[in-house]
């Protein structure tokens, strides 16, 4: 099974991220990318993608690469700079981690439209709790 069959297993439970239809691109040691078709429950009163929507795109990146290489990891804070409006009909988010030390890691999430342009920045912080990996997704292998 490859990782993002795996993760996409793993976050089957998050109803959210499924009612918002984000998807996992990809996953590995060095990011997370994921993905969004705009629709219109997406668009704020203006027509460009909700900050809300921008936001959970890019804490789901997070969240796929930091369970990806820690599981399980949750956020403890999350900051973002909105740098365009986006008017797309796709955005995605790709995370780096950029730090871990202890229970902490950090990661740095770019959003961008369907034409690579950065709509917006984000820096989350995540706690790690201390879980064995096999034993988080073996029941997802099957």
């Amino acid at each position: 099974m490859s990782d993002e069959e795996l993760m996409r297993k793993f976050f089957t439970a998050d109803k959210f991220v499924e009612t918002a239809d984000i998807k996992i691109v990809e996953v590995n040691a060095e990011r997370a990318v994921v993905s969004a078709r705009i629709r219109p429950m997406h668009l704020n009163a203006t027509g460009c993608v909700q900050g809300g929507m921008l936001y959970t795109i890019a804490d789901f990146a997070f969240a796929v690469l930091g369970n990806f290489l820690h599981p399980i990891t949750v956020t403890q804070c999350g900051n973002i700079s909105y740098v365009a409006a986006a008017y797309t009909d796709v955005i995605t988010a790709t995370a780096v981690e950029t730090v871990r030390h202890g229970h902490n890691t950090v990661s740095d999430v770019t959003v961008a439209d369907a034409e690579g342009k950065t709509v917006c920045v984000c820096r989350f912080n995540g706690f790690v709790k201390d879980t064995d990996r096999d034993e988080v997704f073996a029941k997802f292998k099957d």
